[in-house]
């Protein structure tokens, strides 16, 4: 099993902003959800936790680790797991890029996660950094992380297309639990 959780609610996540590399912080319900994560993961064998460097992320990932008595000092930092890097627009408001980058607001409406941000990523490039460490991760890890790599992830192991990407809803918190690289299901 691998357990994909996308970190708590960021400050950013309150202001409505696409944070991406900006390293920001949990809000104060961004701690209180991971602490119903790691209740809910409590049960579950975990043998490792990996988590994006960046501090929402990592702040999730000790927080759950707490819980679930693994000792936080395990908690391996994997680099390639950092959200996508949004260039231009990182730390902005949709409201802003839309009134200071409208052609580039309207290309990443119509190419959607194909969309390479200026200056910043698109979602190959996050998929050619992170399927190195997909494929080689243990089973019974945790993988605390964002939502762009965990799309990222999930259109690597070909659980969801183009079609389907948008299909899944990954809040704050919630867990995806993949089972032979298969999705098995979401924990809210």
């Amino acid at each position: 099993m691998l357990y994909l959780v996308r970190h708590g609610q960021s400050e950013a996540n309150v202001r409505k902003r696409f944070s991406g590399i900006t390293d920001v912080k949990l809000s104060d319900v961004g701690a209180k959800q991971a602490i119903k994560a790691g209740n809910k993961l409590n049960n579950k064998t975990i043998c490792k936790i990996y988590s994006s460097p960046l501090i929402r992320a990592k702040n999730t990932a000790e927080i759950i680790a707490g819980i679930i008595a693994f000792d936080k000092k395990d908690i391996i930092i994997e680099k390639s797991l950092s959200e996508v890097n949004f260039g231009i627009f990182e730390n902005m408001t949709w409201e802003e890029i839309e009134e200071q980058y409208k052609e580039e607001s309207q290309k990443w409406i119509k190419y959607k996660h194909e969309y390479i941000f200026p200056q910043g990523e698109g979602y190959e490039d996050i998929i050619r950094r992170v399927s190195p460490f997909i494929d080689s991760v243990p089973s019974n890890s945790l993988i605390v992380t964002h939502f762009g790599v965990i799309q990222s992830i999930l259109l690597y192991l070909n659980i969801v297309d183009s079609r389907t990407l948008w299909d899944y809803e990954i809040s704050n918190c919630h867990i995806l639990v993949l089972k032979n690289k298969k999705l098995s299901k979401i924990i809210k």
